[in-house]
């Protein structure tokens, strides 16, 4: 009896232990997380969810695998309405919806999107990411000058109808009088990358790491106009004097301010997120992601901390003024 006794009060401390050591292991120990491109591949959302994929796993306690996705659809809208209402909130599905569409869409009452920014588990960014007006070296344009001079029409290529991409041009034709005319609906950059290259459109609307490397060191594409005043002897958007220009703009400008986040379903455990925030900042810090970035020409900026973002989107795209949102609704024929 003695004998049984003590078999068993072996077998309940093993458990025990066995207990105690697994609650001590860390959330995503064993585990494979899936981190979503909002996009199509190649082009410059892909590309850094792509890195991001090769280096985050390393940097989270326990070492998942993360696995690089693809779910392109709207701009971004597809994949952000798929995190908020379909997946799971456990930390296994993550993803990166894009800079813009996603943000502005939801921002003024876009009904295709189904989500609340306020309410996303925000991990981390890029940082402010820089738009510019880049446009193809055979088109004679080399300046803000010389697109305001210019007789016939500029062609920009743009994504949804919601993105910065394509309201801003817009915006620009109609207050700066440029001659822009914008056609929406590429399904990625990388594509309208390809017809700007084939001189199907003139220019596109967006950050220097949506090109190749060589597009602009060869100086095949030339950048006239900017949307922070960071690059010397750029006009910068963030400049303009306009009232009503300037607040339509100042919501175009806020998307790029939080640069290309990366998000999770609302109501992650806090365990989950905080090792996903702490794994995200180590990774942006460390030597071979910055490295690796530099070498693919992905200009990773200054990580953003999800607790920032989360505060940044509360702040500033929580309640947008209704004249702001029905000259944004104009431009993008949102109703």
């Amino acid at each position: 009896m003695f004998i049984r006794a003590a078999i068993v009060i072996a077998s309940l401390a093993a458990v025990v232990g066995v207990g105690a050591a697994r609650a001590q292991e860390p959330y995503y120990k064993s585990k494979t997380i899936a981190l979503y491109a909002g996009f199509t591949p190649g082009g410059g959302i892909d590309g850094e969810m792509r890195l991001i994929a090769r280096f985050l796993g390393r940097h989270i306690a326990g070492n998942p695998n993360v696995q690089a996705q693809n779910m392109p659809g709207a701009g971004g809208i597809l994949l952000a309405n798929h995190l908020y209402s379909a997946s799971r909130p456990d930390g296994l599905e993550i993803g990166m919806p894009g800079r813009s569409g996603f943000v502005l869409a939801a921002a003024v009452g876009d009904a295709s999107a189904r989500y609340d920014l306020r309410k996303f588990t925000w991990i981390g960014g890029a940082g402010a990411n820089n738009l510019i007006l880049w446009l193809r070296k055979g088109l004679g344009v080399a300046t803000l000058e010389d697109l305001r001079a210019r007789k016939g029409e500029v062609v920009i290529g743009g994504l949804a109808a919601s993105s910065a991409s394509v309201v801003t041009p817009l915006a620009l034709a109609k207050y700066e009088r440029l001659p822009l005319r914008v056609i929406s609906g590429y399904t990625g950059l990388s594509v309208a990358t390809l017809a700007m290259e084939r001189g199907e459109i003139d220019g596109i609307y967006t950050h220097a790491g949506t090109f190749r490397p060589d597009l602009i060191a060869s100086g095949a594409i030339v950048p006239v106009l900017q949307t922070f005043a960071v690059e010397p002897n750029l006009p910068a958007l963030e400049n303009i004097d306009d009232a009503k220009e300037k607040a339509l703009l100042d919501l175009l400008i806020a998307p790029g301010k939080v640069g290309a986040p990366v998000l999770g379903p609302p109501g992650l455990p806090a365990e989950a997120t905080a090792a996903l925030r702490r794994g995200y900042l180590e990774m942006a810090a460390s030597a071979e992601y910055r490295a690796e970035a530099a070498k693919q020409g992905i200009d990773i900026g200054e990580a953003l901390e999800g607790s920032q973002l989360q505060a940044y989107v509360a702040a500033h795209l929580g309640s947008i003024p209704a004249d702001v949102v029905a000259e944004y609704q104009a431009f993008s024929g949102i109703k």
